[in-house]
């Protein structure tokens, strides 16, 4: 019996090494952000009654709250595989964001080594990847500071991508199949962002192109840069979107793209929007400056102001929008912050906000019959984990 159990503690102790190993060299993490906030906000309606509640749009004004699974795994040599699963909820509800997908926010697979990474499944678009180093929140949440993305389109669906790391430039390339049989441009989306990181100054640049079901095409160019000077930051973006006549990406409608994020959903405060779709073809500039200052290493100030013209046959409208957030961290996983924000439009948007046109159409002359402005302010609570 002795003989028997020193063996069997030798062959215990011999494949100790190996199960250690295999551990360190995979991981699976937990992680989330969860951001509420008490939101009053003007021109609510079209009587132009204010309303009080939780959320913007059902999300809070920093960060879209989410729960996420990421892992990692090293396959020998510098080859190593992984995933993330990220699941986005409002937290005023507690349903499910991102159009009701389960792991609406990203969901895919990846294997790479020192040559760079490629990843398939439901990843962000490249524009949307770009904007995070030069947006004084790294793309907010709410409405009033993040309306911009659906020029750009916040993520692909079926998509390929290659990310790889060159000294100082990061490249990424990212096609989104349509999977349209005997149609291989319908719905489908290509495009490339790149990245240069020199100390204080990162300049960023995307192109980007992406169909709806009927081949019409939105191309989006875009370019910023971001400087720090000691406690603050600098930040400057410029995008250029044309789009062709009747071009529409809705989503959850039968003329989808792979991108999705690039109409605004209908809403009780925002039937017509920045979005729409138009009869003819639509060209949109849009520029935001933003700076953030850190007063003490509790204490972040932020301030920033982005607009857009639109112009297209018989229509010509613009967007603007200031906000400006004072952060506290009373840790480095919880902060609570005070936001305040202020949005116009102006021309053909005119009567853009809380009207109660559903089906417009940009260019039509149909007018709008809602607010020309609206006033937010948020008060919020914000913990990552």
């Amino acid at each position: 019996m002795k003989r028997k159990l020193l063996a069997l503690t030798a062959i215990g102790m011999s494949f100790a090494p190996l199960a250690a190993s295999a551990q360190q060299q995979s991981s699976v993490t937990l992680y989330g952000v969860i951001d509420s906030a008490v939101t009053y906000q003007t021109n609510a309606n079209r009587a132009g009654n204010s309303v009080v509640g939780l959320q913007q749009g059902g999300e809070g004004f920093l960060s879209g709250s989410r729960l996420g699974f990421k892992g990692e795994e090293a396959l020998g040599g510098d080859l190593k595989a992984g995933f993330v699963l990220e699941n986005g909820f409002v937290v005023d509800t507690g349903g499910l964001d991102q159009q009701k997908q389960l792991f609406g926010r990203q969901a895919f697979v990846k294997v790479g080594n020192k040559y760079g990474e490629l990843a398939l499944g439901r990843q962000y678009t490249t524009a949307n990847t770009m904007a995070y180093y030069v947006d004084p929140l790294g793309v907010g949440a709410a409405p009033s500071n993040s309306w911009f993305v659906y020029l750009t389109g916040q993520r692909y669906d079926n998509a390929l991508s290659y990310t790889g790391n060159f000294g100082r430039l990061n490249v990424i390339a990212e096609y989104a199949f349509g999977e349209v049989a005997g149609h291989g441009s319908q719905r489908s989306s290509m495009s490339v962002g790149m990245k240069y990181d020199a100390g204080p100054i990162v300049a960023i640049g995307d192109l980007q192109q992406t169909h709806d079901s009927q081949s019409r095409a939105a191309r989006i160019y875009m370019t910023g840069l971001k400087s720090s000077l000691g406690n603050a930051n600098l930040f400057l973006n410029y995008i250029h979107s044309d789009r062709d006549a009747g071009f529409d990406s809705t989503n959850g409608g039968i003329d989808t793209s792979s991108i999705t994020s690039m109409s605004t959903p209908v809403t009780s405060s925002s039937a017509a929007a920045i979005n729409s779709v138009f009869a003819s073809s639509r060209k949109d500039d849009f520029v935001a400056a933003g700076a953030t200052y850190a007063v003490s290493p509790a204490v972040l100030l932020t301030a920033a102001a982005m607009g857009n013209r639109t112009s297209a046959q018989n229509f010509s409208g613009t967007r603007w929008t200031t906000y400006a957030v004072a952060d506290y961290a009373f840790s480095k996983r919880t902060d609570v912050y005070l936001a305040l924000a202020y949005d116009r439009v102006s021309g053909d948007w005119s009567g853009m906000f809380a009207n109660s046109t559903f089906n417009y159409v940009g260019g039509t002359g149909q007018k709008l019959n809602g607010n020309n402005s609206q006033t937010s302010a948020m008060l919020g609570v914000r913990h990552r984990f």
